[in-house]
């Protein structure tokens, strides 16, 4: 992201990369909370805490890892050989697991950041007029945290009082569900309804909306209580707002500078300057790339040469796909000058025995989604500036379809919008002149590649529990993770998930 959106959305929000540092103990709120900007500086605590989601511990790398797109094979030198990830390829994940427990954490994090920034705005006599709509855009990022941990774990712990210190009491799914709901419904009028430079990174109602369609998409699921009717409407709102639309080019809302696209409907910014920490930085470049390919790019920083395209995965691309080749690196490989480099061509697909026995450094497509910039990725801990789209509009396009299909409507009402056909066009197919849920499952994995929501399509679809790549069959218990051994042991109220 560029210098400009920065200041403006990271600096003017408070989302400094040492917050967790900052004390307040010794200052009263009254003496802190002098105007609507110290408020507002506040106010980016909650948002801060996002910027861990891409870190290489993370739910965003717990969930791609665990679902059948991602595999971290243990590489022929003996590296990644941590059962960390071989739990979670092959669905024998225990409550140990330090990515796990990092996930819980991040949404958690999250949580406690919001109630304290809800607590402290609510409390405070400093009166303006935009200080309704922040505690409503602070509401609906608590939200979406909940709705991560609820995704994740089922029945969690649930606190809105930051002032209680008391063991958080554990609520069932159909409890956090509704408050979730509640939450939106109550926030979601007095959020910006127009994306700009000003809400950059901010909910909206866009992300609101969009919050509610996946919600009420997995409700069945989720609560037993089919809601496609509700993911229907949710997500017509995106679509008939008029303030998203699919871009020309797929690789643009990937790029190192693409804060204009006009997919995005909420994001974490990032900056290989501004948010650099071991919890802050979108550092997808190290765990994915080789030496080689970091010759490539002109990337001086150690990469580790560990996440693949899992091989099955790789097979769904249609080779015509202009996705094919806009997200993983495979075949021939050249150096930075544009030669090919001798006896290097990368397989995308390989025998599954070498999960365990050990991969060549050839073997695995490796993720180029996320534009790499040449020349400023110099340290282990500096990250990318590409902002990651938690929301993106061709998702909402497909959940638009797919609420269709599950309510046995037909799909011409998705398929004939212009937008839904350039998804397809964009990318050198046809546009579907029909659509089922197979082949709708098949093409959200594709379009929607390591974007994090792929072990929910699955579970979704029925498919959590087949046999992929590398991984036997997995009982219906893995689709949720346990809870964290660590976390589990300091609140008595915690009862473990069925089967662990």
């Amino acid at each position: 992201m560029n210098r400009n959106i920065i200041i403006l959305t990271l600096c003017v929000l408070c989302s400094c990369t040492n917050l967790k540092e900052k004390v307040y103990s010794d200052i009263s709120q009254e003496m802190f909370f002098q105007d609507k900007k110290a408020v507002e500086l506040y106010m980016g605590k909650a948002y801060q805490t996002l910027q861990g989601y891409c870190t290489e511990q993370s739910l965003w790398t717990l969930n791609i890892q665990a679902a059948d797109e991602c595999a971290v094979p243990i590489n022929n030198n003996g590296a990644w050989t941590e059962p960390r990830y071989r739990e979670l390829q092959q669905h024998t994940f225990t409550a140990s697991n330090t990515l796990i427990e990092r996930g819980w954490d991040f949404c958690f994090d999250g949580i406690a950041a919001c109630n304290d920034v809800i607590k402290k705005m609510s409390d405070t006599s400093i009166q303006f007029a935009e200080k309704g709509k922040i505690i409503s855009e602070i509401r609906v990022l608590r939200a979406f945290y909940y709705f991560c941990a609820m995704d994740a774990w089922g029945n969690i712990p649930f606190s809105t009082d930051p002032d209680d210190k008391s063991y958080p009491p554990q609520k069932d799914r159909a409890f956090i569900f509704d408050f979730i709901i509640s939450e939106i419904e109550d926030s979601k009028d007095d959020l910006d309804d127009i994306p700009s430079s000003a809400n950059y990174g901010r909910t909206t109602q866009g992300a609101a909306y969009t919050l509610l369609a996946k919600i009420y998409l997995n409700a069945e699921e989720w609560v037993g209580t089919p809601m496609y009717d509700k993911a229907e409407e949710a997500c017509l709102r995106v679509i008939e707002s008029g303030k998203y639309h699919i871009e020309n080019d797929y690789k643009k809302n990937f790029e190192v500078v693409n804060e204009t696209s006009r997919e995005n409907i909420f994001v974490i910014p990032y900056d290989n300057v501004y948010t650099q920490t071991d919890h802050s930085s979108f550092v997808i470049f190290m765990m994915a790339l080789d030496a080689v390919n970091a010759e490539k790019f002109n990337i001086p920083a150690t990469v580790w040469n560990g996440f693949v395209c899992q091989p099955d995965f790789f097979e769904l691309y249609d080779t015509a796909d202009v996705r094919l080749a806009a997200t993983w690196l495979y075949g021939q490989q050249y150096n930075s000058s544009g030669q090919p480099v001798s006896g290097y061509i990368i397989n995308g697909v390989f025998d599954e025995a070498k999960y365990l026995s050990g991969r060549a450094q050839t073997d695995g497509a490796k993720l180029w989604k996320w534009t790499y910039q040449p020349d400023v990725l110099t340290s282990d801990q500096q990250g990318m500036s590409n902002d990651y789209a938690v929301f993106r509009y061709a998702d909402v396009l497909y959940m638009y379809a797919e609420a269709l299909i599950r309510q046995g409507k037909g799909v011409s009402a998705a398929i004939n919008l212009a937008d839904f056909a350039l998804i397809r066009t964009r990318a050198g197919l046809q546009p579907f002149s029909t659509l089922d849920e197979e082949t709708l499952l098949k093409e959200r994995g594709i379009e929607l590649a390591w974007e994090g929501w792929r072990r929910q399509d699955l579970i979704r679809f029925g498919r959590w529990g087949d046999k992929w790549w590398a991984k036997p069959s997995s009982s219906p218990a893995k689709k949720l993770y346990p809870l964290p051994t660590r976390r589990i042991r300091v609140n008595p109220n915690l009862v473990q998930n069925p089967g662990y």
